[in-house]
Parts: C-alpha cells; sequence; structure tokens
C-alpha cells in the first residue's frame, strides 16, 4: 500500500511540476534585425526593435520590469518579431540587401539610425509594418501599463483608422 502512495505521490508531483511549468510565462524571443526580416518575409507580422545600448540604465530597467511581465511577453512573442538591436554594435548588420557598420564618429551603427528619431535617445521602441516600413518610433522608457497599450495599439491596427491620443482617451474611458 505505501508503495502505491509513493508511486501515486510522484505521479502527482509530476503531473502538477508541468502544470505549473506551462504556468511560468516564457521569456521574449528576441532576434536580430536580420532574422526578423528572413521570418516577416516567411510570415508577415510586425516588428517591433528595441534599439538600446550596453550603459544605458533606462534601458536595462525596460529589461528588468516591463520586458519580464508575463502580458507584455505574451503580447510580443504572439504578435510580433521582437528585435533587439544594440546601438553601438560594433558588427555589421545586414538589412534590406545594405550592409551597415559602426560609424565611430558617432558612436553608432549605422543600421540604428534608421530606427531612431532625429533627437536619438536610448532606449528607443521602433514599430515595423508587416511590409518593414516604420510605423511609429517611441523615445524613453515605457512602463508595462503604458507598454501595453502600445502592443495593443499596433498589433490590432488601431493605428489606422485612430490617432494614439484618440485611442489612449477610448481606453480610459472603458475603465471609468
Amino acid at each position: 500500500m505505501r508503495k502505491i502512495s509513493f508511486v501515486f505521490f510522484i505521479m502527482s508531483f509530476i503531473a502538477s511540476a508541468d502544470i505549473f511549468a506551462q504556468a511560468v510565462p516564457e521569456a521574449i524571443k528576441w532576434m536580430s534585425i536580420s532574422d526578423a526580416e528572413k521570418l516577416s518575409k516567411e510570415h508577415p507580422k510586425k516588428i517591433l526593435i528595441d534599439v538600446y545600448t550596453d550603459w544605458c540604465g533606462w534601458c536595462k530597467r525596460l529589461d528588468a520590469t516591463t520586458y519580464k511581465d508575463p502580458i507584455i511577453v505574451k503580447l510580443l512573442n504572439d504578435n510580433f518579431y521582437a528585435v533587439k538591436l544594440n546601438a553601438e554594435s560594433k558588427d555589421k548588420i545586414s538589412y534590406q540587401g545594405q550592409e551597415y557598420q559602426f560609424d565611430a564618429s558617432k558612436r553608432i551603427n549605422t543600421v540604428a539610425a534608421l530606427f531612431l528619431n532625429a533627437q536619438g535617445g536610448y532606449p528607443t521602441t521602433t514599430f515595423l509594418d508587416e511590409k518593414l516600413q516604420v510605423i511609429s518610433i517611441i523615445p524613453g522608457y515605457l512602463a508595462t501599463d503604458m507598454m501595453q497599450n502600445v502592443l495593443h495599439y499596433f498589433s490590432e491596427n488601431h493605428y489606422l483608422t485612430t490617432d494614439w491620443n484618440t485611442y489612449l482617451s477610448s481606453l480610459s474611458s472603458v475603465t471609468k
């Protein structure tokens, strides 16, 4: 009888461990801009580009908070190809048939300039549509709740018919 109880206990433990493992959110599936471009050609999806630097404190905070949130992880993995782009990468980067490299005088890999606004700044979150056209460039840290709103705005194509402020106002009126 003890043997059966022990076996039942082990089987229950394994089953509950499996359920727990499924409940733990995955991490964001980060990739290079080159890989996102290739995947997007095969299976079109919008692209989120996180433009960062190694020395940027707000970039690190974004990684430690917003990008660890289970809702953000799911929204990103389900609806976007997520790209991590170190703006100061010294590596050659291929994108849309061109090779980009580090420009020492400007301290930036020239591909990053495509995804930053005129002022620059880190972190910057850039969204591309399924045809690799820039939809929006958002400078600065995005807290989890704001990132969630932004991800819905782009993934559900609200940006095609509604400006950002109107969209945000409609969310506020829903919660009142």
